[in-house]
């Protein structure tokens, strides 16, 4: 009897796992490419905008406690790293920073291609950079 919970348990997780893996690959792959679930010529019928933001809510209940979980992570070992490192703030925010920043929520803007769905953050101060040059 035990060996079935053991074996059904490791069934469901394997499928869980299999089932955030899709749905992550959907939500990065759309923000990479820039795909836009609209027409070109963006379609703000309430049809479309409710199936925007219906796909959104769904996808967050997927990506959210995943990126809650890497940024949990990311905290623990920071910290980690800067108990290590005799209190070095510098590396233990290269491992922070990453890790917190980022998307937690996708909106109907993600799914337009207008704004990137970035998983692993970049700071605030690091995307001023970016801009200027």
């Amino acid at each position: 009897m035990r060996q079935s919970k053991g074996f059904w348990g490791d069934v469901l997780k394997q499928v869980t796992g299999v089932c955030v893996l899709l749905a992550f690959s959907l939500v990065v792959g759309l923000g990479a490419t820039g795909v836009s679930l609209a027409a070109e010529h963006e379609l703000s019928s309430p049809t479309n905008e409710a199936g925007l933001g219906i796909g959104s809510a769904l996808l967050t209940v997927v990506y959210f406690p995943v990126k809650l979980a890497y940024a949990i992570l990311g905290g623990v070992v920071g910290s980690f790293t800067y108990g290590l490192t005799g209190g070095d703030l510098d590396t233990a925010k290269a491992v922070w920073e990453p890790s917190f920043y980022g998307t937690y929520v996708i909106t109907p803007d993600h799914l337009k291609g207008n704004e990137p769905v970035r998983f692993i953050g970049v700071s605030a101060y690091e995307d001023h950079e970016d801009q200027a040059l």
